[in-house]
C-alpha cells in the first residue's frame, strides 16, 4: 500500500494536464481545424478563398504567447477572417490553451 501511494499522488497530479491537452486539441477542431487544418498547415477548402497562414511556419511560431493571443481572441492583424474568440465567449484560459498547443505543431 505505501508503493502505491506515491503513485496514485502522481496519476492524480497528473490528470489535469492530460486534461488540459485534450481541451485544447477539441478547442482547436472545434474552432480552428476547418481553415487552417488538422496539422496547422492551411492546406484546406478555405485557403482556396483566402490567405490562410501555415501555423507551424516560423513565422507564426516566432510570435510571442502575448501576440498569439491577441490575434486568436482580439483578431489582431486578421483582415480577411476576424478572429474574435474573446468577444465571441471564449474564456482567456481557452484561448491561452490554443495558444499552447499552437506550439506543439511542428513541421
Amino acid at each position: 500500500m505505501k508503493k502505491l501511494l506515491p503513485l496514485l499522488l502522481l496519476s492524480l497530479f497528473c490528470m489535469p494536464l492530460l486534461q488540459a491537452e485534450d481541451d485544447s486539441l477539441s478547442l482547436y477542431n472545434s474552432h480552428c481545424r476547418s481553415c487552417h487544418n488538422s496539422n496547422g498547415d492551411g492546406k484546406t477548402v478555405a485557403a482556396q478563398k483566402m490567405v490562410i497562414p501555415d501555423l507551424r511556419s516560423a513565422q507564426i511560431q516566432r510570435r510571442s504567447d502575448d501576440e498569439l493571443f491577441q490575434t486568436i481572441g482580439n483578431g489582431s492583424e486578421h483582415k480577411q477572417y476576424p478572429h474574435t474568440y474573446l468577444r465571441k465567449g471564449m474564456t482567456d484560459v481557452q484561448v491561452r490553451q490554443l495558444v499552447s498547443y499552437l506550439r506543439t505543431l511542428k513541421r
